[in-house]
Formats: C-alpha cells, sequence, structure tokens
C-alpha cells in the first residue's frame, strides 16, 4: 500500500515551472532585446524608403527644369529647390509684367484654320519655325555678352549660360543666389541705386572696408553685405513721361578667367556694362490707388576689355611720364632731353601747368 505524502506529489510538475527568478529575468531580457531589434530593423526599413521616395519625388522634379539631363541628374537637392523657386518666380516675372512675354506662347498653333483642319505648310513657314527654336541661341551669341533678369531685392531668376563665356561662372550656380554676392563691395551702392534698393548701414560700413583693401583677389560671398529690401522708389509716385525706366551703368563682376580664359581658383574682377530696363507689373490703371509695382530689372551685360595702354606704339618723337590725379609729375623718360631742353629732374615733382603755354591753360584745364 502506497503512501500519500505531499512531498510525493511534485513529481508531475513541469520542469519549467522550477525556473527561479535570475532564469526568468534572462528570459525577459532576451525578448526585450529581440523586440528593440525588431523595431530598429523596422525604422531604418522606414527610413529607407522614405528616403527612397523622397529621392523620387526630387529625381522627378528636376527632370521638370528647363535644363538639359547631364545638368539635372548632377544635382543636389538644395540646388534643385533653388533652381524650381527661381524657374517658378521667372514664370511669374514674364507672365504678369508689362508687356506679359507669354503672349506668343498661348496663341493656337499657326497654319490652322477656323475649323480646325491642318493646312499645308510652305517651306518658308517651316524654315521660320526651326529658325524661332533656335532664336534665344542665336541671340546670344550676337550679343556678345550676357542677359540677366533680377528681382526686386537683386536675385537671379535667370542668366544666360554665355557667363561662362565672359566670367567663368556657372549658370546653375548663380540662379537663384544674390547678384551682390558676384559684385564688388564698392558698386553696391550704385547697383542698389538703378534696383531702387537701399544697403543697410552694416553694408555701406562693409564697402568702406572692402574700398580700402581692394587689391585682394577674392571675396567671400558670405561676407558680402546683402541689401535690405524696400520698396522701389516708384511706389506710390507719379510717373511722369520723363522718368527714366532705362538703366545703366558700369560695375565690377567676379571672375575666375585670366586674360588667356583659363580658370583660376582665386576670383578677380571684371568691368561690366550693365544696359537694362525696369520692368513693372501689368496694370490695367495706374493711380494713387494703385501705384506702379516694379518686378525688377531685364539687363544685357558687356564685359570691357582691360586697359592696353602697353600696348600703345612708340612713335620716334615720344616719350613717357607718369603722372597724379592732379597732374603732379611722378616720373619721366631721360628721352624728354632730346626734344626739350629739359632733364626728369627738372620736371619730376612738379605740375604740367608749369610747361604750358599761357593761352593753353585755359583749354587744358576744361580736359582735365
Amino acid at each position: 500500500m502506497l503512501k500519500s505524502s505531499k512531498s510525493n506529489c511534485n513529481w508531475y510538475r513541469p520542469l519549467y515551472g522550477q525556473a527561479g527568478p535570475a532564469e526568468r529575468g534572462d528570459t525577459m531580457e532576451l525578448l526585450d532585446t529581440s523586440v528593440l531589434a525588431l523595431r530598429k530593423e523596422k525604422s531604418r526599413d522606414a527610413a529607407r524608403n522614405r528616403r527612397g521616395k523622397e529621392n523620387y519625388e526630387f529625381y522627378e522634379l528636376a527632370k521638370m527644369l528647363p535644363l538639359p539631363a547631364a545638368i539635372t541628374s548632377q544635382l543636389d537637392k538644395a540646388s534643385i529647390i533653388r533652381l524650381t523657386i527661381s524657374y517658378l518666380k521667372m514664370r511669374d516675372f514674364s507672365g504678369q509684367g508689362d508687356p506679359p512675354w507669354n503672349t506668343i506662347m498661348d496663341c493656337p498653333p499657326p497654319n490652322k484654320s477656323v475649323k480646325g483642319g491642318i493646312s499645308r505648310r510652305s517651306p518658308s513657314a517651316v524654315a521660320i519655325e526651326v529658325f524661332q527654336q533656335h532664336l534665344g541661341s542665336h541671340l546670344l551669341q550676337a550679343l556678345d555678352g550676357f542677359v540677366f533678369a533680377l528681382t526686386r531685392d537683386g536675385r537671379f531668376l535667370y542668366i544666360s549660360e554665355t557667363v561662362s563665356i565672359y566670367l567663368g561662372l556657372s549658370q546653375v550656380e548663380m540662379t537663384g543666389s544674390s547678384v551682390f554676392d558676384y559684385v564688388h563691395p564698392g558698386d553696391h551702392a550704385e547697383l542698389a541705386e538703378q534696383l531702387g534698393i537701399k544697403i543697410s548701414p552694416q553694408g555701406q560700413q562693409g564697402q568702406g572696408a572692402a574700398s580700402e583693401g581692394e587689391g585682394s583677389a577674392s571675396t567671400t560671398p558670405s561676407s558680402l553685405p546683402i541689401p535690405e529690401h524696400i520698396e522701389t522708389d516708384v511706389i506710390g509716385q507719379t510717373i511722369t513721361p520723363d522718368y527714366r525706366w532705362d538703366k545703366s551703368c558700369f560695375i565690377r563682376m567676379k571672375s575666375t578667367l585670366t586674360k588667356r580664359g583659363v580658370h583660376v581658383k582665386s576670383s578677380g574682377y571684371k568691368v561690366i556694362h550693365v544696359t537694362g530696363r525696369l520692368r513693372p507689373r501689368l496694370s490695367l490703371s495706374h493711380s494713387q490707388r494703385n501705384p506702379i509695382t516694379i518686378l525688377g530689372l531685364v539687363a544685357v551685360a558687356h564685359a570691357l576689355p582691360p586697359p592696353t595702354i602697353n600696348e600703345i606704339r612708340m612713335e620716334q618723337n615720344m616719350f613717357v611720364s607718369r603722372v597724379t590725379m592732379d597732374l603732379k609729375i611722378i616720373y619721366c623718360e631721360p628721352r624728354i632731353t632730346d626734344y626739350m631742353d629739359l632733364a626728369p629732374s627738372d620736371v619730376v615733382s612738379k605740375s604740367c601747368y608749369d610747361f604750358l603755354h599761357a593761352e593753353d591753360v585755359e583749354p587744358f584745364r576744361r580736359t582735365h
């Protein structure tokens, strides 16, 4: 006969029921680690998926830009956003300006009758259409310069690719950037006056410092003062018939080209002649309640040739002298003794007026 005892009834208990607190803690820790690793993996997959979708959207957006595929495929995200914003602003600039530029694009195609039937096109019409497709590039080649459009606060909406020929700068990098990043600080006031904006006091101090150190080869764009945006000078004013919509000025712009047209790392400056016209916003009526709004400036830039004073041909009856702005002689060639009864020591540190005939002083003064 078997003895019944509580101690003898424990043989049927499962083994896992005998695990102590330490073993149960290790098991829970393993479970937590597995869950955490699974969450991290899901987070990485979600981030990878999100980046893939984002890159695809940027890729599709870049394809919509009016640029060659070889250029858009090399753009980073910041450049794509900058160029897209500039393109949208350029559409507004062209469509809402006076006169609008997109009227021809909105017209129906040529050689179509009222009923919609397509008539036979003459060879001359086909030739004209083909020529108009390439008209822009032909004009840029004939201009001997580059074209740009600026917003009212001085940012490039458009600049032609020919800027690389004359300044060595990139069209893609300049589009959407401030023109003041590429203009010599000493010319900021001149350009701001043409655009009808004013420069902050910090910007004027920066110009003075830059004028003193003008001999430096390059200037960091981030250190250049950007003029603060204000309303243009024609806002709220009555436009008279003699108001000067046409603008012309000479400014120094950055250039990475040497005399032979080779790119260099440090940028210098080239003198650029800018001629353009302010572009107002299209309005049916202009009054004190509806004043004219200036959208920006459209201009053509021509790079002036460098001074070639050293290439002047010296004739036999000529000698070289160097004078200051007040016509004080600071150097004279010894050849002066061949044509005048004077030595270089007799004229140096003296004024040119001391050697003029009395009747020639006044005409000479008027040209000084």
